[in-house]
């Protein structure tokens, strides 16, 4: 294996870590009201939270750090984290 081919490997698992993180940052975004308030998810809502999460995940990979640090001063002036 050449080190061109390592760090190619390096960099597709930073972009998967990154999906990773900004997927679990949108899936606690979607928690939070659901947790607080105690509804039922139905069909609509699933998917809109799938929606979200998945978006959260492909900008956190595009933009990284910038994209989840934005996404932590959010949830911090919501007041709920």
């Amino acid at each position: 294996m050449t080190s061109e081919d390592s760090k190619l490997q390096k960099q597709s698992t930073n972009v998967a870590y990154r999906f990773l993180g900004g997927a679990a940052l949108g899936t606690f975004m979607v928690l939070i009201p659901y947790l607080l308030t105690f509804r039922e998810l139905n069909l609509s809502h699933a998917g809109a939270a799938l929606v979200l999460i998945a978006s959260c995940g492909l900008l956190s990979s595009l933009w990284g750090k910038k994209f989840i640090e934005a996404l932590m001063r959010l949830l911090e002036s919501s007041g709920l984290y």
